[in-house]
């Protein structure tokens, strides 16, 4: 998760690290588990480069209304916005895109289906609204998560 800090691909240091660690809260399930390997390759190969791909980051492109909840501003300030996932798929996608001679500004809606699942509209192949909400529980459904319902 790159939340707002990550929008391309960075070179690991102890500042990258240090700001990849704050962004924890916005995906506990994940983050925690990438920042151990990192540290955990750090140890074992202490001269080896490491880059950090995000998620997120290929939806860094949205339009700021998609990105917003109906929520206090104090919150979406917070963090609580829609960052998109499923980016580094869309990325490779978007990429194909001219091959199919489409119009440079086409619009396109991609889906990313696997055991997660989301949807991406597309204009001009960069992210402009994804199915996937501020959690991994909004959306379109998954293998083990109901998608979009209802409170």
């Amino acid at each position: 998760h790159g939340g707002d800090i990550f929008t391309r691909p960075a070179r690991i240091d102890d500042a990258v690290l240090g700001r990849i660690e704050t962004l924890a809260a916005l995906a506990p399930l994940h983050q925690p588990q990438s920042l151990r390997l990192i540290h955990a390759m750090r140890r074992l190969y202490p001269d080896a480069v490491q880059v950090a791909s995000f998620d997120t980051a290929f939806h860094a492109t949205m339009d700021p209304v998609a990105r917003r909840f109906a929520i206090p501003r104090a919150l979406h300030d917070q963090g609580i916005k829609r960052y998109g996932f499923h980016g580094l798929s869309y990325a490779f996608i978007a990429q194909q895109l001219p091959g199919l001679a489409l119009a440079p500004d086409a619009r396109v809606v991609v889906a990313h289906l696997g055991s997660g699942a989301s949807l991406c509209a597309l204009r001009g192949g960069v992210s402009r609204d994804s199915s996937m909400g501020f959690s991994t529980l909004d959306g379109i459904p998954m293998a083990t998560r109901s998608g979009a319902l209802d409170p």
